[in-house]
């Protein structure tokens, strides 16, 4: 495996390979994973977040853009920040990024957000107390698997102390922020514009926040 890694191209993203527990299995294309057919049976590592904006109780959501997307998912509102998990390349060496390492990347590039991950639950709600930047606590992974989608997924919770967003890679083009029962009704009124992501991560986000940040 690891002679294979090490012959992987350069012009090619590879995304992570997994079994259905999140054991990784090597370096997959992402082109080859998001054909119909491998899509539904490859499993993948996927990062997810809920962005939770505390001073006025709203979550906000992402519109993809719709020239970079495929149909299941361009031009349709999603979670506050996800991507796929990528092999990188260190000195020479091609190495899986880890949840945190995908959060910290596609926040930066999805809305400029910086965010700090905590691995402690203590600690992070230690410091949603005196927040001053945007943070972050991973609080669940699972395998998430639809009629389109096969992903195991780490899904992460984060609080802003801002509304501030950039949109850097041109992925997002728009962001809109919403409280628990608007994006609730946002939801159930619009599911041809809400991404599967959105519907499920919402639920599991809330069940977090009710259950820690009230």
């Amino acid at each position: 495996m690891n002679n294979t890694i090490n012959m992987l191209r350069e012009d090619i993203e590879y995304i992570i390979h997994c079994d259905e527990s999140g054991n990784i299995i090597g370096p997959l294309s992402k082109e080859h994973a998001h054909i119909k057919g491998p899509r539904q049976i490859l499993t993948h590592y996927s990062t997810w977040a809920m962005v939770y904006y505390h001073a006025s109780g709203t979550y906000g959501i992402q519109l993809k853009n719709i020239k970079l997307f495929d149909a299941t998912s361009s031009n349709k509102w999603d979670l506050g920040i996800g991507g796929h998990n990528c092999y990188e390349k260190i000195k020479n060496k091609w190495v899986p990024m880890s949840y945190q390492q995908t959060l910290i990347k596609e926040a930066d590039e999805e809305i400029g957000m910086q965010v700090e991950i905590f691995d402690s639950l203590d600690e992070f709600l230690k410091q949603s107390k005196k927040l001053k930047k945007p943070i972050a606590y991973f609080f669940d992974k699972f395998h998430h698997k639809t009629e389109r989608n096969n992903e195991y997924i780490g899904f992460a919770f984060i609080l802003t102390p801002n509304k501030n967003v950039e949109f850097k890679d041109n992925e997002v083009i728009d962001f809109k922020w919403l409280s628990p029962s608007e994006l609730e009704e946002f939801i159930r009124k619009n599911p041809e514009l809400i991404c599967d992501a959105l519907m499920y991560g919402f639920e599991k986000a809330e069940k977090f926040r009710t259950s820690y940040l009230n």
